[in-house]
């Protein structure tokens, strides 16, 4: 008998053997970590037993998560040319001035006529009075394309962000555009603006860049307990018989608590809920504690 061949035939078995085992573990993981359609039945009849509508598509996935540590991505100098020169055209007679912001924290900020951009520690707010110009705006589609022109000036990738919008009435929009790291939203790191007939009136920026995953992976609620948590909560703070409309529910990253935003920070897994009416809720995801934003 060839030794020789058998014991290779016998590393190939075992080699085999091992990576059906691998996958069978993973497949069982997955299933673990998977919304089943049952769950996903039983808590939106639960819901609406309870007045409250889910018209959205649940996460499907809620696998185990690590905390990130984020800090403000400032802003270079070449960078803060760039945006003068979109904002102002030319830099002359621009009023140049600090600003105290915080105990803590100043900004640099430019004025020029209606128009006043501002630099802070990962953060970049623009504003103009815009009360007396006259009105180009008369759709969402319209604002929505004044918005994504702008982040495509500063550079931004529109098919790297996930935006939502709110309308408020008398053709005023707001809209968010995240930003998404490796599949997770990052909730302290969004563009807002603030977009009236008669143009955009204010954007507001914060940039947090994910700097490192700290500790081991935590297992994380599913989304139907996530949702049960949110409708006890919900219901003591509501009239009986009001009706609750839920938009949508994501998953993120949230720095929680907040410090000052001026080093890094620990940001821990969060489920949002968004209702038809703007609030959103955040739940920590480690413990389904909830706060209302």
């Amino acid at each position: 008998m060839n030794w020789k061949k058998v014991k290779n035939v016998l590393i190939i078995i075992f080699l085999i053997i091992n990576g059906i085992l691998g996958y069978m573990n993973y497949q069982r993981k997955v299933q673990a970590f998977t919304l089943t359609s049952h769950q996903e039945n039983n808590i939106k009849r639960l819901l609406y037993s309870n007045n409250i509508m889910l018209y959205t598509l649940l996460p499907q996935k809620y696998p185990s998560m690590k905390k990130l540590i984020l800090e403000p991505k400032s802003v270079s100098g070449e960078e803060e040319k760039k945006i003068l020169k979109l904002i102002f055209g030319d830099v002359e007679d621009i009023t140049v001035y600090l600003e105290s912001i915080s105990k803590n924290r100043m900004q640099t900020v430019y004025s020029k006529g209606a128009r006043k951009l501002s630099f802070s520690e990962g953060r970049i707010v623009y504003e103009e009075d815009i009360n007396s110009k006259p009105k180009t705006i008369g759709s969402k589609e319209e604002s929505k394309n004044l918005a994504d022109k702008f982040l495509k000036s500063l550079g931004y990738q529109l098919s790297e962000l996930e935006w939502d919008f709110k309308d408020e009435g008398n053709g005023q929009y707001k809209y968010l555009y995240y930003e998404v790291y490796k599949g997770n939203l990052i909730y302290d790191s969004y563009i807002e603006f603030v977009i009236k007939p008669q143009g955009i009136e204010k954007v507001d920026i914060y940039r947090m860049k994910p700097v490192r995953y700290i500790e081991l992976s935590r297992s994380i609620y599913a989304p139907d307990e996530i949702l049960f948590g949110f409708m006890n909560q919900v219901k003591r703070e509501t009239n009986p018989g009001d009706i609750i409309i839920i938009q949508k529910v994501d998953i993120g990253y949230l720095i929680s608590p907040k410090g000052e935003g001026v080093k890094e920070e620990e940001a821990i897994p969060h489920y949002r809920i968004t209702l038809a009416d703007g609030r959103y809720y955040h739940i920590n995801a480690y413990n389904n504690e909830i706060f209302l934003n």
